[in-house]
Order: C-alpha cells, then sequence, then structure tokens
C-alpha cells in the first residue's frame, strides 16, 4: 500500500482527520521555523529543549498552538494524552491548559462560638 499516493482512501480519511474539510495544512505551516526539520525532535522527550528552541524564534507560532490546541480540543482523549511539542508548549503544558487545575478556598481552622 501506498500511504503517500493522494488517491489512497486512508491517507485521504487522515488527511481530513488532521487539517479538517479541505484537506490539505494550513499555508502557514510553510513558513514554520520546523518545516523541514526532523519531526522527531518534537516528540523526543530527551529533545524537549531542542524542540523549544526551534519554536521560540518561530514567526507563525501562535497559529501553531491555536491550531493544536483546536485540534486537541475536539476530543478528550487528545487532550487527556497530549504528546509533543507544539508551539512552544509541551504535551503537559497544553494539558494544564485544557485541564486547569481547581482551586479550592482554604479551610479554616479557626472555629467561632455561634451563640
Amino acid at each position: 500500500m501506498n500511504t503517500q499516493n493522494g488517491s489512497y482512501v486512508g491517507h485521504k480519511a487522515l488527511m481530513l482527520a488532521l487539517f479538517g474539510r479541505s484537506g490539505q495544512p494550513p499555508a502557514w505551516r510553510a513558513e514554520a521555523a520546523c518545516s523541514g526539520q526532523d519531526t522527531e525532535v518534537f516528540f523526543d522527550s530527551t529533545r524537549t529543549e531542542q524542540a523549544q528552541t526551534l519554536c521560540a524564534g518561530c514567526p507563525v507560532q501562535v497559529e501553531c498552538r491555536s491550531d493544536q490546541l483546536g485540534w486537541e480540543q475536539q476530543t478528550r482523549s487528545r487532550r487527556y494524552y497530549a504528546a509533543g511539542t507544539f508551539g512552544d508548549l509541551t504535551g503537559s503544558q497544553r494539558n494544564q491548559l485544557h485541564y486547569p487545575r481547581k482551586t479550592t478556598a482554604p479551610v479554616s481552622t479557626d472555629q467561632k462560638d455561634v451563640a
């Protein structure tokens, strides 16, 4: 099976799942600092700092981050198991955005006499 062939049904389904109705990557991706880079850098937890260095100077960082967060927002499993570095955010950082910690009011240990 040739998955690179645009006529392959599985390829078309994947492109639609990744990029929506157009099935094509957004135009901003051509301007990304990571364009043409080894994609393993962004998914290797030992190279997170290298990935974030590339992202830090990227001219389309905001678009990348927004696109990834929007894509992950579509289903809970993508948010819950977020992986890789996108838009200068690690999977853990994106999880914190999707699932912010709830703060609770501190419990008072002072007891006042109620008469």
